[in-house]
């Protein structure tokens, strides 16, 4: 059974710390909760996929034309705000369809581990290991490049951003996503952020920021692996990851020339003994970054979960088997009243993949999409080094239909 809460951060994120003027802890947005459809690109014969609502049944076409496997579908309705697990146990409907099933979740929640009769790492450890303040101490103590300093006080605060010569960024140990991050190019920024921070802490917050030096980067990129109870772990593979800002924005197969794996990967071969010292065993995904000066930061967090990156390695793995090259792009619409996902899949009616080594695009989530738009997740399969082309041709085709991309963004 396979299910996930998208925005596991906000829930693992302590009730007692101070936020940054950008964090809302524990609020529901909705394209975040339709993300659970992307776990179908997980979904092996037999499985069985919970979503907070209904799938498309031109969604759930496209995706079985695309990767020749057929899941069963239970969608929840629409629930109301919360993790979807814990909808699934206040569900006896529900739970008596599951009854017996292994449970394959996004991220460990407290009412994950109910869920799965406690056979997942327990969320005390899930949502330390995910912390952005557990994982740059075990970059310092593992002696590895890229470290920032974690403050526990406003004042230490100040003095970290002032000591960058304020080229710092300041983050959120449970922030995703930039959503839970601030730049801070100048004092006035400062000036603001230590102001909202004393408030929260003259009524009874805590202070827990990690502070870091922003990089001249090259590339973005992650690495992923799968970490076994017992500590053995394999490496999955490296993903360039293309950003807008601070966000996630696309994820594609690494070039070769971009960093050597192997050397990669014996880099981290630390981190995991580290991951099961502290409880954790499971989906791990690591950001990276390679700098202008050719220096690897090879951990600028951890995500002990599943993640997008880990859904552009199956994808790619799918297309290998056609002589094809797999990448995960966001498109972000407009949509006037009345247009729904329906019409994004027909405006791809003349390059849906299908599965074979034809090259084409397979819409992965969106079926609650509607006026006046959103942000829907697709796949690319196309030979190597055409990715380029094949996003403008995405575009050309949105457009002629009529409907109006925004913020679309060229890879890195």
């Amino acid at each position: 059974m396979r299910l996930g809460t998208f925005d596991a951060e906000s829930w693992w994120r302590p009730a007692d710390l101070a936020a940054l003027p950008a964090i809302s802890g524990g609020s529901s947005d909705p394209a975040v909760d339709a993300m659970d459809e992307l776990l179908a690109g997980f979904c092996d014969p037999g499985d069985l996929l919970i979503t907070r609502r209904p799938m498309a049944a031109a969604v759930r076409e496209g995706l079985a034309a695309a990767f020749g496997t057929q899941f069963d579908h239970l969608a929840l309705g629409d629930p109301g705000p919360g993790p979807v697990e814990r909808h699934v146990l206040a569900d006896q409907r529900v739970m008596n369809a599951i009854r017996g099933a292994r449970i394959a979740p996004y991220a460990v929640l407290p009412e994950t581990w109910t869920l799965a009769e406690q056979q997942l790492p327990t969320p005390e450890v899930v949502a330390q290991v995910n912390s952005k303040s557990w994982s740059n101490e075990l970059v310092r103590r593992l002696g590895l490049p890229g470290a920032g300093r974690l403050v526990h006080t406003v004042d230490d605060l100040v003095d970290a951003v002032v000591t960058t010569d304020f080229k710092a960024l300041i983050k959120d140990p449970y922030g995703v996503s930039g959503r839970s991050l601030l730049e801070v190019p100048t004092p006035g920024i400062l000036k603001a952020i230590e102001r909202v921070l004393r408030r929260q802490v003259d009524a009874g917050q805590r202070v827990e920021l990690v502070v870091q030096e922003k990089f001249a980067k090259q590339h973005d990129f992650s690495g992923h692996f799968h970490l076994d109870r017992g500590g053995d772990w394999e490496f999955l593979g490296i993903q360039q990851m293309t950003n807008r800002g601070f966000r996630h924005f696309g994820s594609s197969p690494a070039t070769p020339a971009l960093i050597d794996e192997g050397w990669y990967a014996e880099t981290l071969a630390e981190v995991m003994p580290a991951l099961t010292d502290a409880g954790y065993w499971g989906p791990v995904g690591i950001d990276s970054m390679l700098l202008d000066d050719g220096t690897v930061v090879p951990v600028l967090e951890i995500n002990a979960r599943q993640s997008l990156g880990l859904l552009a390695i199956r994808l790619d793995r799918q297309a290998q088997r056609h002589g094809l090259t797999g990448h995960l792009w966001q498109l972000e619409l407009n949509l006037d009243p009345g247009r729904t996902v329906h019409d994004l899949l027909d405006a791809f009616s003349n390059i849906r993949y299908d599965g074979n080594a034809r090259p084409g695009v397979t819409v992965l989530n969106g079926s609650t999409l509607a006026a006046p738009g959103g942000r829907v997740h697709v796949a690319i399969f196309c030979a190597a080094g055409e990715i380029h082309r094949w996003r403008q041709r995405l575009l050309t085709e949105v457009i002629s239909a009529g409907l109006t991309p925004r913020g679309m963004t060229d890879a890195a």
